[in-house]
């Protein structure tokens, strides 16, 4: 359609095009982008595990990219989507990646509420509270911070679903920083209640005990919560009961006449 200007020429009527180009989103780092991914793959598992959604299943089996890349560019709406191709610029295949989300998981739950805890333990250390007290405060307050992580409950089932090779490698970073970092703290805490550990046992030995235990108690609060909470007429839990049961089970009193370890020879 053209108007007829008075002086005889035509001129359109079509409206002109407006630039619609738009503005040109930030290219992510390689990492950024690994992190994203498994951060989503992650949330993916922790959704399939709840009790509203479980089949029994191996989680990460049906974590597939393609359901990745939505929950990231889902989470991400005003970032540049994410598409297979950055996927496969970081791993192989879904096999690669299924093994390193394995090991992120166990990464993610290596020593949950380490620093809390240690914090707590020293605060009470320099209030004076008696060792029994300082293992019982310690004891109930990891069990409430690491029952509250879904990533906990996701790992325990990964370890106790998946290929055994596959999550032996997944926990093998993970458990030397468990084993190091609790390690430091029932070092000192023997140490300030004037015990040591039996001659026919390690510490790791306790560390694998104490973890036992609160495994058993974290799977069982899943459909018993009031059970590791039953506490007896002095108002220690039986969890907390366990938990020094054990640690005078495999540690024993410093004799009097006993050599200070921390006095120099």
């Amino acid at each position: 359609m053209v108007d007829t200007p008075k002086d005889g020429g035509t001129k359109s009527t079509r409206t002109q095009s407006t630039d619609s180009r738009r503005p040109l989103r930030r290219h992510r780092p390689r990492e950024e982008t690994r992190a994203l991914l498994l951060a989503a793959a992650t949330n993916l598992a922790i959704e399939r595990t709840r009790p509203e959604a479980a089949k029994l299943h191996n989680p990460l089996a049906d974590i597939r990219i393609s359901d990745v890349l939505i929950e990231v560019n889902r989470r991400n709406p005003d970032e540049k989507k994410l598409t297979t191709g950055a996927f496969y610029q970081i791993w192989q295949d879904q096999a690669a990646f299924q093994r390193e989300l394995m090991s992120h998981v166990m990464d993610e739950i290596a020593t949950p509420g380490a620093g809390q805890i240690q914090a707590l333990a020293f605060e009470l250390v320099a209030d004076g509270e008696p060792p029994e007290e300082i293992f019982r405060q310690i004891s109930e307050a990891d069990f409430r911070w690491t029952s509250a992580s879904p990533e906990l409950f996701l790992a325990l089932g990964l370890g106790a679903l998946a290929p055994i090779d596959m999550v032996r490698d997944a926990q093998a970073a993970a458990n030397e920083r468990y084993v190091s970092a609790t390690d430091h703290l029932l070092t000192i805490l023997l140490r300030y209640a004037r015990r040591r550990l039996k001659s026919d046992r390690t510490m790791e030995d306790l560390i694998w005990a104490i973890e036992a235990l609160s495994v058993g108690y974290l799977l069982r609060s899943r459909t018993h919560p009031d059970i590791p909470k039953r506490t007896d007429d002095k108002g220690w839990s039986v969890l907390a009961s366990a938990y020094l049961g054990l640690v005078n089970a495999f540690s024993e009193p410093i004799p009097d006449d006993a050599d200070d370890p921390e006095k120099p020879s």
